[in-house]
């Protein structure tokens, strides 16, 4: 997997703030773990130039004035006046004179790869946006509305579908302000030897809660309640799942949310779990034919409502339990 090194951020953090794995690039050098590319720019006809044209392109491109970040593998570059980032492997030459590929697979896609310059090396989508962990504003990361959380949802689903695994970190979230976008950049294969068994859900859960300002308990709560309702859109009667009813672990996800959340929790919590469990059973039995409407419809409506009463704003169940516990 391709292990990029970002450059030093000017912004200034906290002495004893834990440091990013990755971060977004920008002046100066740091050490790294993670593969954070962030691509954004306006739209231009670059793919339809001759390969020629592409070449001198891409080669006019190397250079410090367009160098995004590096890692063990490849250096990646911004192309002047382009939509596109271009990876250069380290194992190859740095001159483009061979391969130019647009024969892409569903995982090339995955990974937004547009075209292939032979190795490892790649032409790649440049996204607006800036990645989470470094995003100024972070609070409003667990206050998004509820299709910003489902389509990326949707694209970690659709990835793992097709044998690929998604590097759960903040850093590999690319969140677009204008339009309250949030796309996954880094996915790796699945190693059939050491298959991992990671739920989308809990991915997202997990990536966002390494940001720096992720501990606060409201943050839990906000980020928990748009997940729910994620869950709650493909519960809908006659909506046909992102992911299949067996792999949805919403276990898993509570249990996230559990152990992140120090403060106790009422009791209210337990039946907002029961009532989603219960909600699942009926959808599986949609799945098998049966004509559960009504009744799925009213455990949706409870669970919309618990969610509210329980999670949501300061006037939770949660909140006001922390804050008589606090008065006493």
């Amino acid at each position: 997997m391709l292990q990029i090194c970002p450059l030093k951020s000017n912004t200034d953090y906290k002495k004893n703030s834990p440091q990013p794995p990755a971060a977004r690039y920008s002046s100066g050098t740091a050490k790294c773990e993670k593969d954070t590319v962030s691509f954004s720019g306006k739209e231009k006809d670059f793919l339809e130039l001759s390969k020629k044209e592409i070449f001198e392109k891409i080669n006019q491109s190397k250079n410090r004035e367009h160098f995004i970040g590096s890692g063990g593998e490849a250096n990646v570059y911004r192309i002047a006046d382009t939509p596109y980032v271009v990876r250069i492997a380290k194992s190859r030459k740095q001159d483009f004179t061979e391969r130019l590929s647009y024969d892409l697979s569903e995982q090339d896609k995955i990974n937004h790869t547009v075209a292939k310059l032979g190795g490892d090396s790649r032409i790649m989508k440049y996204l607006p946006g800036e990645n989470c962990y470094k995003y100024k504003n972070q609070n409003e990361l667990f206050k998004l509305p509820v299709e910003s959380y489902y389509n990326l949802y949707k694209q970690i689903c659709h990835a793992k579908d097709n044998g690929m695994v998604f590097d759960c970190n903040s850093t590999n979230i690319i969140f677009n302000p204008k339009n309250k976008t949030l796309t996954a950049i880094d996915f790796y294969k699945v190693d059939t030897d050491f298959p991992e068994n990671t739920k989308p859900l809990s991915a997202i859960f997990s990536a966002l809660t390494t940001t720096t300002l992720a501990f606060h308990p409201e943050n839990f709560r906000n980020l928990l309640s748009g997940l729910l309702n994620v869950v709650l859109k493909d519960f809908e009667p006659g909506v046909k799942p992102v992911q299949n009813l067996t792999e949805l672990s919403l276990g898993s996800l509570f249990r996230n949310f559990e152990s992140c959340y120090e403060d106790s929790l009422p009791p209210q919590y337990d039946v907002l779990k029961k009532t989603f469990y219960e909600a699942l059973q009926l959808k599986y039995a949609e799945s098998l034919g049966q004509d559960v409407k009504q009744e799925l419809n009213g455990r949706i409506k409870i669970c919309r409502a618990l969610i509210k009463q329980v999670l949501q704003k300061e006037e939770s169940l949660l909140h006001r339990l922390k804050l008589w516990e606090y008065e006493f």
